[in-house]
């Protein structure tokens, strides 16, 4: 059985919420490279500073400071834990070294492509920047996300694809709806 997921998708497709639905359901941890970065950067020293302006941004953090954090969480794992990524290999570099890395581990595992439109994010990073206050939902700063979705994202999603490691899935209805087609696909492996 494959216990190594990456949720990857636009920003506000719903990564989140679908990490949560597939831990609940499978007992995997999950890793969320925004939260880890959200967490540095709650810090008050030179590196939070850094790590706080990127996010504030809405620009990529480096691929050196991703790459590290995502191979600590895989290197800590016994070969039969499960985890679920949201939000790792989200550069075509990280991509290809999170697959290596995977390889090295003999741990298989699957991008699970959450598909929705620029609209309906829109709308979502609206409502959530409204409860949740986060600055990266601003607009000005989404449409830089989205950017960085485009330009270095999407590429990554490409590589995956070409390693047969991608599953789609179609992120415009209800959550619970999602989830029926992330774990109808996900129990087929």
């Amino acid at each position: 059985m494959i216990k190594t997921f990456v949720l990857m998708g636009m920003p506000g497709c719903g990564k989140g919420k679908q990490a949560k639905f597939l831990s609940e359901k499978t007992g995997f941890s999950i890793y969320s490279s925004g939260n880890e970065y959200r967490k540095i950067a709650e810090g008050s020293d030179f590196v939070a500073d850094k790590v706080r302006g990127i996010l504030d941004s809405g620009d990529l953090q480096p691929a050196w400071l991703s790459n590290f954090l995502f191979q600590k969480s895989l290197l800590n794992l016994l070969p039969g834990d499960g985890i679920i990524f949201e939000g790792a290999g989200r550069k075509e570099q990280e991509a290809r070294l999170f697959a290596e890395v995977c390889d090295w581990l003999g741990r298989d595992f699957r991008i699970l492509h959450i598909k929705v439109s620029e609209a309906s994010v829109s709308k979502r990073l609206h409502k959530r920047q409204e409860i949740e206050g986060r600055k990266d939902d601003n607009p000005s700063v989404f449409q830089n996300r989205i950017k960085n979705f485009y330009e270095h994202t999407a590429p990554s999603i490409e590589y995956f694809r070409s390693i047969n490691k991608v599953i789609d899935i179609d992120g415009e209805p209800l959550p619970d709806v999602v989830f029926a087609e992330v774990w109808q696909k996900v129990s087929a492996l």
